[in-house]
């Protein structure tokens, strides 16, 4: 079996957890590679010189050869690697260095269980839905997909005005900060932080959130995934700032932006006895009520 790796920097305290999750795949005689930057950071800032097969730098030298990529990292490190996974349909294993970990919610402490879990069959792979991006000028080249969310901010500090239709019908014109179209994956993230809903990852719908609207006749919106999405925004500033993810780029305001659902799905593994329902009590404390314990 192939594994992949992918991280970035980490703290010193995770330095034998890194260690402990490359012994356990080398117990279970998987070939490992690992992502070149973090196995240098491996080499320079933790004095280990894991056993491996090769290291990648591109999307090419994974999606082919990998049966599994593991995430190193937190939420935002569990998307970057997404983006090397690409449509291949890998499944990402996501453990936890950070802080929240939604995606990243296998513990650090878990790394011998989880390995074992992995190689013993004792998971099962959700599918969640990804976005796309299309526009007039194509700013997001190598990879226009997001698992979290797509995002159109001001640049400025002036206010922006989005224009907005599904299916081609009007829906409004948008007067604020900025706005979110997230995945259900993407709703504990950026969207619930601006009062978007909890929606459970699998369901078959799409969330616009408005960023400090100017109105407030305008809620966030659940929509079906199958629908297509279309912004022409307007701004005394001129530029606007786009994010998928954890990626960003300044666009010109003139930029026409289409968003709807990517051709493929991003494989999530679970092992058994974890769920989502769980990782949400657990991670964002649901329905914890003092009386609870009386």
């Amino acid at each position: 079996m192939v594994i992949a790796l992918y991280g970035n920097t980490i703290d010193s305290e995770h330095s034998k957890s890194i260690e402990l999750l490359l012994d356990e795949l080398a117990r279970h005689q998987a070939e490992v590679i690992v992502y070149s930057p973090f196995y240098t950071f491996i080499e320079k800032n933790i004095g280990y010189r894991p056993p491996i097969k090769a290291v990648f730098r591109t999307s090419g030298e994974v999606k082919h050869l990998a049966n599994f990529m593991v995430s190193i990292g937190g939420d935002g490190t569990f998307l970057e690697s997404v983006s090397y996974v690409e449509d291949s349909c890998i499944p990402v294993v996501g453990i936890n260095f950070g802080r929240l970990g939604f995606l990243a919610h296998i513990s650090s402490k878990d790394i011998a269980y989880a390995i074992d879990q992995i190689f013993k069959g004792e998971y099962t792979v959700e599918n969640h839905t990804a976005l796309k991006l299309n526009s007039n000028n194509n700013p997001f080249k190598q990879f226009p997909f997001a698992l979290n969310d797509i995002t159109i901010q001001k640049k400025g500090t002036a206010m922006i005005t989005i224009n907005t239709q599904i299916n081609e019908e009007f829906l409004c014109t948008y007067w604020a900060d900025g706005i979110i179209i997230s995945t259900p994956t993407g709703s504990t993230a950026y969207s619930l932080s601006v009062g978007g809903p909890v929606v459970s990852p699998l369901s078959k719908t799409f969330v616009i959130s408005p960023i400090a609207p100017h109105n407030l006749t305008v809620r966030p919106l659940i929509i079906p995934d199958d629908s297509l999405l279309s912004f022409e925004m307007e701004t005394r500033d001129g530029e606007i700032l786009l994010s998928l993810d954890s990626r960003s780029i300044v666009i010109s305001k003139n930029t026409v932006i289409k968003i709807s659902k990517a051709p493929f799905c991003i494989g999530l593994v679970r092992l058994k006895g974890s769920s989502y329902y769980k990782t949400l009590r657990n991670k964002l404390m649901w329905g914890v009520d003092n009386r609870n314990n009386q």
